[in-house]
């Protein structure tokens, strides 16, 4: 190495002028500084310079023409260890794995220098600044901060790395500013030890591993920073690292968009996590992660995921449009959210299993193909003045920990409102539960827990529900306009209800059935045709009931409470009786073509998409003639639906009134599901009221009546299906143009059916036949649950599914679409035991089904 120190050449006394051959001027680079003192500039004329640099004087080097024109490519590392500044240099190093420049001590600064083929080392105390710096090629690291060593890159690019772009290490302090990493085979920023890190308006794109990974005690701040398509997690932390992000972009990862684990700490200030490969974030071991004014869409995994001791804070957070369960919370987890607006999803918006606990104060969840809430093992989650809309389920409390909710709305539930698993409890104050698909409350078997001031209203089945062994506690509670019982206590059920109001339901106001023993105390009963409908064997007790416009009364007079007209009872929240419910837009025109798409993404059913699609052709010429002031040709809307079970009925009748809301043709399109039990009393008098109201409801829309020749058993002439039937025609013709009736069943028998009555032949003069699914359709609808419920589907599995289904004889009876459920389900229950006995099972092991599950299955139902 040769040390150059002495006079300057040139006539500028601050300039040392390097151009070899030419006389007067120093004829290396190393010659120039030789001769250049502290201070002085060292001028490179344009060339190649092949040599070996140590810069131990405080000066300044210069390409005298300016980027591009001088190239160094020395044989060993540049070292630098004094205050010296490199300008339009061109570094090339020539061996892309080893160091092209070192900055051992002093402070260097490098402007517009392109450096390749070798990474940058700065350590010691050494001080670094590269500005519109360019650096490329190298191996293992782009550059490299060390020791306490202090680093700034403003407006670089890093770029063409097998290995990190830029990475820190024990307590250097690195900053990155309007600077781009990018095609880097590891992690774009790497931060260890007690390193910190700052980036600021930076972008990391199309890192090979992590785009900002930060280890052991280090710290990474990062403000407006984008990090784009990581191979692996866009940010990943570790160990007792901490990191704040604020205002960034973390988008198009190939794994997970957050990974917090072992005991670091993140914080996300209006952040966005698009598009992650796997989950959104993910927080582990007994790591801490906080989220505020930010969102997490579009992950192919879930969009939080809390396990192990996580802990997850949450503030007015977007979470949506995630495969899985949008928050999902297992091991001892905590998760808290104010503000936070889920949905929608696949399934669940929040999934809290284990020994977890989630509070959620305020904020929505909706659109979740499963449940907005659910819980499981002995989760416990607290709800304080959330809205749940427009999910599956709007609650459903599997745990052994009661769940919560003070102040809550649970609206427009496909099925139950709230629904609490076998054995499980709740606590519901302040709440209003409304039009739920099916019953606002269900209590399933031995469930418990309290309902306390809520307004249950306008469910499609019953208000609340208690079957055998359930015994709530429900006061100053309103169940009001409830297609079946405001409450329905089944066979051997239970409780308490103190202070309630029971009004406005098609069917008696309260059921109890054999064995039953609720207490039910000042209530309120208005609007009702029938009070009570009470089993022989049934052994409630009713205490100061008050009636009020109730036609019939089967209570015993001890029962009513004496004097005149009563009061209402105090109920919290009442006044929300009388506000807008909360209506789903109704299909238009516009919505058509999505429509017919769904229609046609269905397993199977040509035949019937097929004629569904010459329904809506025919349909879409009737409106246009009407249109153009033409007589309409004769239309029948009502359909027969001819199949065995499990073929996509329901399906294909919700589709098909959406599309005829979408054609005008009815006011809303929705769907409403009865059979014989929804339509046919238990006494004279009793049919054709329940009948009324199940159209009632219909109206707009379709009702689906199912296994529809139940309603004429054979041998039975004197059978009240017949007062059903005969009520159903008069309906259809008073309202031909406010509803559409599908009635569904096997084959031979809806041939019966229609045959029963003459009315009935002239109405449904169309029949659909829905085919049995052949082997491959129910092999697809195995790898459609599959794929709902995060399973991987082995070669040789799918092979074997369809030999089983191919084995199998679809006779009268076969389950069809359910039959390929039920072999799902067996499968992922062999698969549960089989992986249960490995030691340390890995991802794969818990995702896959195997030709050997399938086998497990054994025959199909």
């Amino acid at each position: 190495m040769v040390r150059l120190r002495g006079r300057r050449a040139g006539a500028d006394p601050d300039v040392v002028r390097v151009a070899p051959g030419e006389r007067g001027t120093a004829q290396s680079i190393a010659a120039g500084l030789r001769a250049a003192s502290a201070g002085q500039t060292v001028l490179v004329a344009p060339g190649r310079y092949d040599e070996e640099l140590l810069i131990d004087t405080a000066v300044r080097v210069r390409a005298e023409r300016g980027p591009g024109t001088v190239s160094l490519v020395p044989r060993t590392p540049v070292r630098i260890t004094a205050e010296a500044t490199l300008t339009d240099l061109m570094l090339v190093g020539a061996d892309s794995g080893e160091q092209l420049l070192r900055v051992e001590d002093g402070s260097a600064e490098l402007v517009g220098c392109d450096l390749r083929g070798g990474r940058i080392e700065v350590s010691g105390q050494a001080r670094a600044v590269l500005r519109d710096c360019r650096l490329t090629g190298a191996r293992l690291a782009g550059l490299y901060a060390t020791g306490g060593a202090v680093v700034l890159l403003e407006r670089c690019v890093v770029t063409d790395v097998d290995g990190i772009g830029v990475v820190a290490g024990e307590s250097a302090q690195t900053t990155l500013r309007d600077t781009w990493i990018d095609s880097v085979t590891g992690s774009g920023v790497r931060a260890r030890g007690t390193a910190r890190f700052e980036l600021t308006r930076c972008t990391v794109v199309a890192a090979g591993r992590n785009g900002i990974r930060v280890e052991e005690s280090a710290t990474v701040i990062g403000l407006d920073v984008t990090v784009s398509r990581s191979g692996g997690d866009s940010v990943f932390a570790f160990g007792s690292a901490r990191m704040e992000l604020t205002g960034c972009r973390l988008t198009d990862s190939a794994a997970a968009g957050v990974v917090a684990a072992d005991r670091s700490q993140l914080v996300l200030t209006r952040c966005d996590v698009d598009r992650a490969g796997a989950t959104g974030v993910v927080c582990r071991d007994e790591a801490e992660v906080g989220i505020s004014a930010g969102s997490v869409r579009g992950c192919a995994g879930n969009g939080i995921f809390v396990t192990d001791h996580g802990a997850v804070t949450l503030t007015d957070t977007v979470l949506g449009d995630s495969t899985y369960s949008v928050l999902h919370v297992g091991g001892t987890g905590r998760l808290t959210a104010t503000g936070a607006l889920v949905g929608p999803s696949a399934e669940h918006g929040l999934h809290a299993i284990g020994a977890s606990s989630v509070e959620l104060t305020g904020g929505w969840v909706r659109g979740c193909g499963l449940a907005g809430l659910s819980t499981a093992d002995s989760a416990g989650v607290t709800a304080t003045g959330t809205v749940l809309a427009a999910n599956r389920n709007g609650v459903v409390v599997g745990s052994d920990r009661p769940v919560r909710l003070t102040g809550c709305v649970v609206d427009a539930s496909g099925r139950a409102g709230v629904q609490v698993g076998v054995g499980a409890t709740v606590e519901l104050t302040d709440c209003r539960i409304d039009r739920a698909g099916t019953a606002g409350i269900v209590f399933e078997q031995d469930s418990g827990g309290t309902v306390d001031r809520c307004v249950v209203r306008d469910a499609e089945g019953s208000g609340i529900v208690v079957w055998t062994g359930a015994s709530p506690q429900v006061t100053g509670t309103w169940c009001t306009g409830g297609a079946k019982n405001a409450l329905f206590v089944a066979e051997g059920g239970g409780g308490r209800y103190v202070d309630c109001v029971f009004t406005d339901s098609a069917y008696p106001a309260i059921h109890v059935g054999a064995g039953a023993t609720p207490a039910i105390v000042r209530a309120r009963i208005r609007d009702s045709e029938l009070d009570v409908d009470v089993d022989p064997q049934a052994k409630p007790v009713f205490e100061e009931i008050r009636l009020t416009e109730v036609a019939r009364s089967l209570l015993p007079p001890a029962a009513l409470a004496a004097g005149g007209e009563p009061g209402l009872p105090a109920v919290a929240g009442a006044s929300v009786v009388n506000e807008a419910p909360i209506e789903e837009a109704r299909p238009t025109e516009a919505d058509l073509p999505e429509l017919l798409a769904e229609l046609d993404a269905l397993v199977g059913l040509d035949r019937v998409k097929q004629d569904v699609q010459a329904q809506i052709k025919l349909m879409q010429t009737v409106r246009r003639r009407r249109e153009a002031g033409l007589a309409a040709p004769p239309l029948s809307r009502h359909l027969v639906f001819a199949g065995n079970p499990g073929t996509g009925k329901t399906t294909v009748a919700r589709l098909y009134g959406r599309l005829l809301a979408a054609l005008g043709m009815l006011e809303r399109g929705h769907l409403v599901e009865a059979d014989r039990t929804t339509m046919v009393g238990e006494y004279v008098g009793h049919t054709g009221p329940r009948t009324q109201a199940v159209f009632r409801r219909a109206l707009g829309g379709v009702l689906f009546i199912d296994e529809a020749y139940s309603l004429v058993p054979p041998g039975h002439s004197n059978d009240f299906g017949q007062e059903a039937i005969a009520t159903l025609v008069k309906l259809m013709e008073d309202y031909r143009d406010d509803v559409v009736v599908i009635v569904a069943g096997y084959p031979l028998e809806m041939g019966r059916f229609v045959a029963s009555n003459p009315g009935l032949a002239s109405r449904f003069s169309r029949t659909l036949t829905f085919e049995d699914y052949g082997s491959s359709e129910l092999t697809d609808i195995v790898e459609a649950q599959c794929r709902q419920h995060e399973y991987q589907l082995a070669d040789d599995a799918r092979i074997a599914v369809h030999d089983l289904f191919a084995a199998t004889v679809h006779g009268h009876g076969f389950g069809n679409g359910r039959a390929a459920r039920q072999v799902f389900q067996r499968m992922t229950e062999h698969q549960a035991q089989r992986v249960a006995d490995l030691a340390d099972p890995s991802t794969d092991d818990l995702l896959r089904l195997t030709a050997a599950d399938v086998a497990a299955a054994g025959s199909v139902a």
